[in-house]
């Protein structure tokens, strides 16, 4: 299988820009507000511990979050 970089170059048009567009969107960093509403899933975070470390965090530019699953 091509890598992804590769099948992107091959691509013409719209369907280059519409593939660009949604890497774009799945590869940006999370908001300092996402970052803090994905630690408080399930109340497991207290509000304010999660403004704080949401705060602290947001330099390293998460692009995503796995929390445990629905138990």
């Amino acid at each position: 299988m091509a890598d992804l970089q590769t099948m992107i170059e091959g691509m013409e048009g719209d369907r280059r820009e519409g593939a660009l567009a949604v890497l774009d969107y799945l590869t940006r960093p999370m908001t300092v507000r996402e970052i803090e509403a994905a630690l408080r899933v399930k109340g497991k975070v207290p509000r304010s511990r999660a403004v704080k470390l949401a705060g602290s965090i947001k330099g390293l530019h998460i692009v995503a979050m796995i929390g445990p699953g629905n138990d």
